[in-house]
């Protein structure tokens, strides 16, 4: 059998699995104006959980946490700002409320997840004009009194209203002008594609705001952070392997260069490499690098909002990058590459002139946020729409995420001495009625266990697998079988008394996942498993 036809077949069979919607939770976020909760909706479209108090933008941790960016009370004013970052727990308990809000930083639109818990936060850099003509700013495109050029801080969450800047990199430390041969950064600029233009835009700044940084993303396996930039109508991908003193300088990290700017894409008019019609992106939103294990991985999309007059469209970039894994501008063109999207998606009905995102699903389909048309839908890789949602109580929504995961926890230990950890099980109203069963093991996640209905339960069975499935609902487990609510819902605990458990246990890990059953009693999905430890 010919590669060709291998190609043809496997395509297919994606397209076929693709065309169903993806299972799970979007989570998404109302304009702070229309004073709304952050919210999940489920796959049938209804709203089944939500966390009291506005904000712009909300992510859920690999914890189970809500990690979100409120409106601080001293903000600047400028639209996008948060200045509030906020942690919360299931049920609305605010476990870190931390203000970065002047006069330094000033948190703003979109913040990002690291895997070790800190934070990525995109942040305007609090200078002033003087600061702006010094670096070699045109004095006639600024005015005002501050000037805000954009900055990245990876915050460390240190207690409920303290975090420690372990790492910023500042776009002040990778520009270059050649307006003024007197002033800072003098250059070539087509020389320098690895910096800013601080002239570019020439249209006037009067309120600092000149970057309009809008959206992050963080790639753990390349130690790389990608960034949109509104004004400049470009994406840029920087290293954050190096420190912070390399992040202020041309050398050091991974690649050799610092916090100088790796890769960009969307506009080449903004560092000499081509004209207005050549600028692809404009008032681009959301890249996200895609992960591994998804259709697509090695990608990024991104959300162009103005990719034609009244009509947005979501682009799928392959990056090419050399045999050691960096990047290069093409000889020919002198421009970063790609040349063209490897995959685009538009339609005349799908608009939206601000805001809004997109993110690659496990099953290969694509969830888009259509913020000024207060609409959140899937679509496959033909680009045929599996699922939507019609938002009707805000004029317009920032960004929706997908949430592949229906359980928490309240806690993640347990004290050796006795304790309690309730769950929450969250899977679908789909689910009203149906069966959930909770069960536990010592022995880790993988590979898991297959169990009947084709389900994989992310648990290796051993005897606390054995005792939750023979002794529901009985000693320490209560409500560990049981049907949904309503929304899909229902609560399970393990409540352990003093004494119960042996002293040398201290230090050892139990994992957790519930099973969601049909109508034929048959398992239909299995949940994210939720790490709890003994502690001494």
């Amino acid at each position: 059998m010919n590669t060709t036809l291998l190609a043809s077949i496997a395509v297919a069979l994606t397209a076929a699995h693709a065309s169903a919607q993806a299972p799970g939770l979007r989570l998404f976020q109302s304009t702070p104006a229309s004073n709304e909760p952050s919210r999940l909706v489920d796959d049938q479209g209804v709203i089944v959980h939500q966390w009291p108090g506005a904000a712009l933008i909300s992510h859920i941790a690999p914890d189970g946490q809500l990690v979100r960016g409120a409106v601080a009370t001293g903000s600047l004013g400028i639209a996008g700002q948060t200045g509030q970052l906020q942690r919360l727990a299931f049920d609305g308990t605010i476990n870190w409320d931390y203000e970065v809000d002047g006069p330094e930083f000033f948190a703003h639109h979109d913040l990002e997840i690291m895997p070790n818990g800190n934070i990525l936060a995109i942040v305007w850099d609090g200078l002033t004009v003087p600061d702006a003509i010094a670096a070699g700013r045109n004095p006639a495109t600024v005015s005002g009194t501050v000037w805000l050029p954009d900055a990245v801080l990876e915050l460390e969450p240190t207690g409920l209203d303290t975090a420690d800047i372990v790492w910023q990199w500042r776009l002040h430390d990778h520009l270059i002008q050649d307006f003024d041969a007197t002033k800072a950064n003098f250059g070539t600029v087509a020389n320098h594609p690895e910096l800013v233009d601080i002239n570019y835009p020439p249209t006037l700044v009067d309120d600092g705001d000149w970057n309009h940084f809008n959206g992050i993303d963080y790639d753990p396996i390349h130690d790389l952070i990608i960034l949109s930039s509104r004004v400049q109508n470009e994406i840029y991908i920087i290293d954050h392997s190096t420190t912070t003193a390399e992040a202020a300088g041309h050398t050091g990290g991974n690649y050799g260069k610092g916090g100088d700017i790796l890769w960009r894409w969307g506009n080449p008019a903004a560092y000499r490499a081509g004209t207005v019609n050549d600028q692809i992106l404009d008032f681009q939103h959301d890249p996200r690098f895609i992960p591994p294990g998804v259709p697509g991985a090695g990608n990024i999309t991104v959300f162009n909002n103005r990719w034609m007059p009244n009509r947005s469209a979501i682009h799928e970039l392959t990056i090419p990058t050399d045999a050691q894994g960096n990047f290069f501008l093409d000889p020919q063109t002198g421009r970063y590459g790609p040349s063209a999207p490897t995959w685009n998606y538009s339609d005349p009905s799908f608009y939206s002139a601000f805001a809004s995102g997109s993110e690659r699903l496990p099953n290969g389909n694509t969830l888009i946020c259509s913020a000024q048309q207060a609409r959140i839908f899937e679509i496959d890789m033909a680009g045929q729409t599996v699922w939507t949602y019609q938002h009707t109580t805000a004029p317009w929504l920032f960004q929706a995420n997908y949430i592949d995961r229906s359980l928490w926890a309240n806690t993640n230990e347990l004290p050796v001495s006795g304790g309690r950890v309730n769950f929450e099980n969250l899977q679908s109203s789909g689910f009203t009625n149906h069966y959930f069963l909770l069960l536990g093991s010592f022995t880790g996640t993988g590979p898991g266990t297959l169990v009947p209905g084709g389900v994989r339960l992310p648990l290796n069975v051993d005897f606390l697998t054995a005792s939750m499935a023979t002794s529901f609902n009985t000693g320490i487990f209560s409500n560990t079988v049981g049907t949904f609510d309503s929304l899909g819902g229902s609560t399970s605990s393990l409540v352990v008394p003093p004494g119960f458990i042996p002293p040398q246990l201290a230090g050892a890990t139990m994992h957790f996942a519930h099973l969601a059953y049909g109508s034929n009693l048959v398992a239909a999905r299995a949940s994210n498993p939720v790490q709890i430890t003994i502690v001494p």
